[in-house]
């Protein structure tokens, strides 16, 4: 249960997406959206990595809207932006072995999707655009502790895929 607000403005007048919002962190922040007030919350999420269990118990909220799409697809991240004010953007392609073994899957969801929902933001006014990226973009750097400006060579294509975005 949240109890600290991390926002000073009143959520009840802002909607939200949440890409991947029934992974594991996705389905948090919406958790926290809702039982904060937002006006609304809709999670778009194709399900390869979460689970529609994740959000369930948020279905009975008004406030909250599932939308079952992929971020590789352009038309899907427009409909998701339609009417948003903040994107919270979770989804990608997880899994270091994943990436080595189909780098294409990797680079489509993770490069592609991130370029689809940038634009789809971009086209749809969104206010904030909030990216998760990974530490695996510090590749071989041995410094500790990590810092931003201390990249190393990324070690595969999902750490090159998430490098790629923050780029």
């Amino acid at each position: 249960m949240y109890t600290t607000a991390y926002h000073t403005d009143d959520l009840s007048k802002f909607t939200f997406l949440v890409t991947g919002g029934a992974g594991f962190v996705g389905c948090n922040i919406v958790e926290y959206l809702l039982k904060q007030g937002a006006k609304k919350v809709r999670v778009l999420d194709n399900l390869s990595q979460g689970y529609i269990e994740n959000v369930e118990e948020f279905k009975s909220n008004p406030a909250f809207e599932f939308m079952e799409g992929d971020i590789t697809s352009l038309d899907d991240c427009r409909n998701a932006c339609d009417g948003i004010d903040y994107v919270t953007h979770q989804a990608a392609l997880g899994s270091v072995p994943r990436s080595i073994k189909t780098p294409e899957k990797t680079n489509a969801a993770n490069v592609d999707g991130f370029l689809n929902m940038l634009i789809a933001a971009r086209d749809a006014n969104v206010k904030r655009f909030v990216y998760a990226s990974s530490s695996s973009v510090y590749g071989d750097s041995p410094a500790l502790p990590k810092l931003e400006q201390n990249i190393g060579k990324p070690l595969s294509p999902y750490a090159v895929s998430k490098y790629v975005n923050e780029l």
